[in-house]
């Protein structure tokens, strides 16, 4: 077998990765665990698989949980699939909305959890033996290791709960179907992309990609597939109350804000508390409001403008990770999408730095633990970074080098 550029980036990819979740391995000795809880989100064990079992005691009141609690984000489909898992453990009465503690308590639906935790991952890996068909067992064992151990996944997606994984895991299936010659593929992967956005709703930004390759056909497919999920299962959980409640929360959340490095409004609240600005912030939320929305525009047309197919992902997952006002660390897993694209290349001159700050994003950034800073910032940084460079590659880089090239052909 021929070794490819595809899998010389693999390799420094892993050599990145698991050098600094290995020295996070030693810190947990030197430090005596400090350093975990350091990791942890919000610095507190006591909040594990929060998100996984909020969400079912919230819907284990299927008919009023929308207008039980703000906190119940998601689209009905969603909740639906959460249902199936409390009809698998029932309560003799519904959860309370903050009761998350006693249904993960209850019976067996911690093992639930874990079991559903393990059959995922097994997926992710026997999608990466598809989308990495030339890197082997070994490397790709490996590379889903070196994911599975990284802050995005384990102390992030995984430790949380957060249906993030399953998302990130559906939408890159879709990228691996979408092109495939068979016809069943292609819809399974609409369908896919549909489901995702029932899930998250924001994944429904990769129907772009449809739009980008001038597949219309396939993409009013996708947009009735995504209709129909979006709106069918209100039926199941309210009806069209729910759904007008469900769109006041979205409103609601759309226009909150606190300090946090991980997403764009909210990084620049934090950088408004650094400079000790934080009381003005109020005034300055709403040109904040404006940086995401231009983010947004500029990543939308980075992907129309764009020559390299992997970067359909990397604008994609870049509106996933760092768009959405309010949300937390688990995003950050939506990287693994570009990451997987960008390894699936095999153009001898695609640019290593994108492998090293893939490299900085999936490990255990221990190194910021010695800052003080939050953890964070030095798992979303490489992401700003990287966001920033394509942007400045796509836009600065090749456009002066199209000028130069004009001029030494005149």
């Amino acid at each position: 077998m021929t070794k490819t550029a595809g899998i010389g980036r693999l390799e420094l990819f892993l050599v990145i990765s698991f050098f600094f979740t290995g020295l996070f391995l030693i810190l947990l000795i030197a430090t005596k665990g400090d350093v975990a809880r350091w990791l942890v989100m919000e610095n507190n064990f006591d909040y594990s698989f929060t998100d996984h079992f909020r969400h079912i005691a919230f819907v284990s009141d299927r008919t009023h949980f929308y207008f039980n609690t703000y906190d119940a984000t998601f689209p009905a489909f969603a909740y639906l699939l959460y249902y199936l898992l409390v009809l698998i453990d029932p309560p003799e009465a519904p959860w309370d909305v903050n009761g998350w503690r006693e249904a993960r308590d209850h019976d067996f639906n911690l093992l639930v959890y874990i079991m559903l935790t393990i059959v995922l991952v097994l997926f992710f890996r026997l999608l990466i033996d598809k989308c990495l068909k030339d890197c082997g067992d070994v490397k790709s064992t490996l590379f889903v290791t070196a994911l599975v151990l990284s802050a995005p996944f384990m102390a992030g997606a995984i430790e949380r709960g957060n249906i993030s994984f399953l998302t990130a895991v559906m939408v890159l299936a879709a990228l691996y179907l979408k092109d495939k010659e068979s016809a069943v593929c292609r819809e399974a992967a609409l369908i896919l992309i549909a489901m995702a956005a029932g899930l998250k709703l924001y994944p429904a930004i990769a129907g772009f990609i449809y739009i980008r390759e001038k597949r219309w056909k396939e993409g009013v497919r996708l947009l009735i597939y995504g209709l129909i999920v979006f709106f069918v299962p209100f039926a199941f959980v309210g009806g069209i109350p729910a759904l007008i409640r469900y769109l006041q929360v979205l409103f609601f959340f759309e226009n909150q804000g606190y300090c946090s490095w991980t997403n764009i409004r909210n990084f620049l609240l934090s950088i408004s508390q650094v400079l000790g600005q934080y009381e003005n912030s109020a005034y300055f939320v709403k040109y904040f409001k404006i940086a995401e929305n231009l983010y947004l525009i500029i990543c939308l047309i980075s992907l129309f403008k764009t020559k390299e197919k992997w970067k359909y992902a990397l604008y994609t997952a870049g509106v996933m990770a760092l768009y959405v006002p309010y949300s937390y660390r688990y995003v950050s897993v939506y990287m693994v999408i570009p990451l997987v694209m960008y390894l699936r290349e095999r153009k001898e001159d695609q640019k290593l730095i994108y492998c090293i700050l893939f490299g900085l994003i999936f490990t255990v950034p221990c190194y910021g633990y010695f800052t003080g800073q939050n953890a964070d910032l030095f798992i979303f940084l490489p992401i700003y970074v990287m966001m920033l460079y394509s942007f400045a590659e796509e836009w600065l880089l090749k456009a002066s080098g199209k000028n130069g090239q004009k001029k030494v052909s005149d």
